[in-house]
């Protein structure tokens, strides 16, 4: 999949910053700062040190609007790194308040891969030109900087490196609080695109295990393969570096792109988290666990060698005994993992997958990748469920309030898994040859009943009758002929790269 798509999603993006509206005063500036500290004490009252706060996000707005409350409130870094960092509406409005947080003294690092789909890598270089933002960019060898001559010439004598790509999505505030999942940055991972929008899950890690999740960022940070942005592409004046930044704040002071309903909600944020407290939604567990592959995660030759996340993960499947219930956005099992779920299956768990169906799919590669073990799964006794475009009840957690958003199609890219009645597992992993053997990965293992109790619900929930079809080919049919025909055409994508 990867090289058929390079070409297109690593193209630059035309950004929003055209015609920008000045504005004296901001509008939509926070009302409030310093609340950080004020707040994540009352958080940690009554608790043990040793303890991580997990708060699982399952609504797209949530997630949006805790990572830029944290963002307005940080008083001294925000590390972040993501796979895609898009230049759209979310993203430039991001971007602004990782800016605004810089001209308050705020230290910024960002890494980002080198793929850099839907993102602008001019505007990430003149964000780089502030003294108190850096900005870095993983495996730089087929994207930023790159003519076509160079990229194609990077295809041929670099075939196994432009194909491992890091894959990490993680938000890390003063060092105290992350966010961590399935989320990148842009519209379709907040329920803010109005066509289609994903249903996805991040979980806020409040101490504790936050200092593993910080230990893996400076690994990747000071490893060789993360460049920095300014020896990738041609320098920039400081007046033209400062004329983007002005741009970047109208843009966020103008409320037409930053709703005035969304300022309120994000004030009123550590009000919400106390209440989450209050109300068991944020729970304090004393058995959390991140795991992250290493930056450069298979040095075998080849497109194949497995990782510690992969090991991981085919530890958990063989330690159940009553269940294990996946989602994932794409299903490509290897005889690796065919092999973990028979095992499982042989020792009389119940095995159940949610992944999306063809007329829900953004990934006809991967969807063709698919069909090749769907028949395979079903004979095994694996219970497989693919995602409805229209289920109601994920459609429902859109709280937007805007109805073009709120009617977009949905389509699931949660990366999700339970393990009997004790273990909840959260992070980026696709159940497919490119996360086990080429993208680097990172996940959160929760040991905690309640917690895997309450995200259950969600699974069962998401895997009924109306979120999802049980799987037969007779499904693909529900996604009209031009989607079949994509998909028919992608199937000549070599699996090892799906």
């Amino acid at each position: 999949m990867f090289l058929f798509m390079i070409f297109a999603l690593g193209c630059h993006h035309s950004t929003g910053l055209k015609n920008i509206e000045p504005f004296t005063e901001c509008p939509t500036v926070s009302s409030y700062n310093g609340q950080l500290n004020e707040t994540l004490e009352q958080l940690y009252s009554g608790q043990n040190d040793t303890d991580t706060g997990v708060l699982m996000l399952e609504e797209g707005m949530h997630a949006l609007l805790l990572r830029g409350w944290l963002a307005e409130q940080s008083t001294q870094s925000i590390d972040i790194q993501y796979f895609i960092f898009s230049a759209d509406n979310v993203g430039l409005l991001s971007t602004s308040a990782l800016l605004a947080a810089a001209q308050r003294g705020v230290r910024i690092r960002l890494l980002v891969d080198d793929v850099l789909a839907h993102g602008d890598e001019f505007m990430l270089r003149d964000l780089h030109s502030h003294p108190n933002i850096s900005v870095k960019v993983f495996n730089p060898n087929i994207n930023i900087g790159k003519t076509l001559t160079e990229k194609s010439k990077n295809v041929v004598t670099q075939f196994d490196d432009i194909n491992q790509r890091m894959h990490h999505k993680t938000f890390i505030v003063d060092g105290s609080v992350v966010v961590t999942g399935g989320r990148n940055v842009g519209d379709e991972y907040y329920d803010l695109d109005d066509e289609y929008n994903f249903r996805d899950r991040d979980v806020a890690l409040f101490g504790g295990t936050v200092e593993a999740v910080q230990e893996s960022f400076e690994l990747f940070w000071k490893d060789e393969h993360s460049v920095g942005i300014h020896a990738l592409l041609p320098s920039v004046t400081l007046e033209k570096a400062e004329q983007t930044w002005m741009d970047l704040r109208n843009y966020s002071c103008d409320p037409g792109n930053f709703q005035p309903m969304f300022r309120t909600l994000i004030d009123d944020m550590p009000s919400q988290l106390l209440q989450q407290k209050e109300s068991g939604q944020l729970h304090w567990v004393n058995s959390v666990q991140y795991i992250s592959d290493a930056p450069w995660k298979n040095e075998t030759s080849g497109l194949g060698g497995g990782s510690i996340t992969t090991r991981e993960l085919l530890g958990l499947l063989s330690v159940a005994t009553t269940r294990i219930w996946i989602q994932t956005p794409y299903l490509v099992l290897s005889e690796v993992g065919l092999s973990g779920l028979q095992a499982a299956i042989d020792k009389g768990v119940e095995v159940k997958i949610l992944t999306n169906s063809l007329a829900a799919t953004d990934n006809y590669p991967a969807f063709a990748g698919f069909k090749k073990v769907r028949n395979t799964l079903t004979e095994m006794g694996v219970e497989v469920y693919e995602m409805k475009p229209n289920a109601p009840d994920v459609q429902a957690m859109n709280r937007t309030q805007i109805p073009t958003k709120m009617d977009a199609d949905v389509g699931l890219h949660a990366k999700s898994m339970l393990i009997d009645e004790d273990i909840s597992v959260v992070g980026t992993f696709n159940m497919d040859p490119r996360s086990a053997n080429l993208n680097t990965e990172s996940f959160v293992v929760i040991r905690d009943v309640q917690v895997t109790k309450e995200m259950a619900e969600y699974f069962e929930r998401e895997m009924n009758a109306d979120n999802a079809w049980p799987t037969s080919p007779q499904v693909d049919k529900e996604a009209g002929l031009k989607r079949r025909i994509l998909t028919w055409l992608s199937a000549i994508v070599p699996s090892a790269l799906l």
